[in-house]
């Protein structure tokens, strides 16, 4: 069966249609994904200490708290290092969107917060 130059065109149409769809969808998770800001809250004996707009963060740096150093980078946090003996709270790795880091022994929570202008995962 032969195609024709109708169907040919028609396929490559279809193909670069399909293709500029894909290509938007890609741009628009990634632009949504960035929108607002996500802050993360840094709390020590159920005291507010911090509240870090992640999104407007530009450098590096180090908050130190009684036996806790955290790690503030552009659009994520951790905890650098700890004095208690497990170390689990830095091995719960980076914040990036959602989670808590949580050092029972010196009793430090880092916490994101989603501000009102950032998309809600539960809105859909």
């Amino acid at each position: 069966m032969k195609r024709t130059g109708k169907q040919i065109s028609s396929n490559k149409l279809w193909i670069a249609v399909f293709a500029a769809m894909i290509i938007g969808c890609i741009l628009f998770i990634i632009l949504f994904k960035n929108i607002g800001g996500r802050t993360a809250v840094i709390y020590q004996d159920g005291q507010e200490i911090a509240r870090i707009d992640l999104s407007r963060v530009t450098e590096s740096y180090t908050v130190p708290l009684d036996g806790n150093v955290i790690l503030v980078e552009p659009g994520s946090i951790r905890m650098q290092s700890a004095d208690c003996p497990d170390q689990i709270c830095v091995h719960q790795g980076v914040l990036h969107d959602a989670g808590r880091i949580v050092c029972l022994p010196n009793r430090v929570l880092i916490e994101m917060e989603h501000t009102k202008d950032a998309p809600d995962a539960k809105a859909g």
